[in-house]
């Protein structure tokens, strides 16, 4: 009788111990499966150390990063250069990097995995001396909302004003630059450490530049008398066309493959409900730093883009799409 109560506490004894190795085995697994979300360092975000504290952006990334329940994810900032170099040598089998906003480009695709856009743009605003509005032979058909001057960057670079692009930083305001560049309109800077906008204000300010691209959430930083000395306007190259943004860019590994994908899923899941989709759609509008003028615009687009991801007819690589129907890093 003694050895069958013996053989029976073992028995139980010998279940439980490998139900709790079981889960803490699976506990450790999903602890050690890390993702790690890149951004620069920008207007409105706290860093500690590397750590992303707060700020608009972090909480754009920690909504998606909710729909991710199976990975833990953290949040850190690094200039683009390094965060570009994490993710091409940096991951491993338990630990991906992943860029979020990292612009779509044929050689990025050699050595990462891009998500599906996760948001759209509105036009891109350029930052300008007043006499660059003045000698660019501004349009008269309105911009954004009828707000700003429509100006084409290719007049203005070729009547040789100057801009800035910085080493690294791939985005559509670079791509249209660097087809009419020549040493005496472009300068070409080292963006390591510094928050770009913010810097080319400061270049603004000092005279290097002419104009400049400037996110909106750098713009909403400068005052009343600071804007005076400025002129926004429009860059007519990229203000018809609305372009998948805020893709995530992830490592080309096994884990990165899975990143994307359970995202991409995550996304069509979230745009197929009304409600769902409103919320992101208003975490992206605030990340960005939009003005409440805007409102309407990025609504308008939003829904133009939520219709095609929630039916499957938005490809991860697609960098524009008509705003006008059906079908904005």
């Amino acid at each position: 009788m003694q050895t069958l109560v013996q053989k029976v506490l073992f028995a139980v004894v010998f279940f439980y111990v490998g139900f709790v190795s079981a889960d803490q085995a699976e506990e450790s697994t999903f602890e050690t499966t890390t993702v790690v979300w890149l951004r620069p360092p920008e207007a409105n975000m706290a860093i500690d150390g590397v750590t992303i504290a707060s700020g608009p952006m972090l909480e754009n990334m920690k909504h998606l990063a909710s729909h991710l329940p199976e990975f833990r994810h953290k949040f850190e900032a690094y200039p683009v250069k390094r965060a570009l170099s994490l993710v091409k040598k940096g991951s491993s089998n338990n630990n991906v990097y992943c860029f979020f906003g990292a612009s779509l480009n044929e050689e990025r695709k050699q050595w990462g995995y891009f998500s599906t856009p996760t948001s759209i743009n509105l036009p891109i605003l350029v930052l300008g001396k007043k006499a660059v509005i003045d000698s660019a032979q501004a349009t008269n058909s309105g911009g954004i909302n009828g707000l700003f001057p429509l100006i084409s960057i290719q007049k203005l670079l070729e009547a040789n004003f100057k801009t800035v692009l910085y080493e690294g930083v791939t985005n559509a305001y670079g791509k249209t630059v660097k087809q009419y560049q020549t040493l005496e309109n472009v300068i070409v800077l080292n963006g390591l450490g510094k928050a770009l906008g913010l810097h080319t204000i400061a270049l603004l300010k000092t005279g290097r530049i002419d104009f400049g691209y400037v996110g909106h959430s750098e713009l909403n930083t400068l005052s009343s008398s600071e804007l005076a000395q400025f002129t926004t306007f429009q860059a007519e190259e990229l203000s018809f066309n609305t372009r998948g943004t805020k893709r995530l860019f992830c490592s080309l590994t096994p884990l990165g493959g899975k990143v994307v994908a359970a995202l991409d899923r995550a996304l069509t899941s979230i745009l197929s409900s009304e409600e769902s989709a409103n919320t992101l759609r208003d975490i992206n509008f605030e990340a960005e730093g939009y003005s409440p003028m805007f409102k309407t615009s990025f609504e308008s687009r939003w829904s133009v883009f939520q219709k095609l991801v929630s039916r499957g007819e938005l490809s991860r690589h697609s960098v524009y799409f008509n705003v006008v129907e059906e079908n904005v890093e």
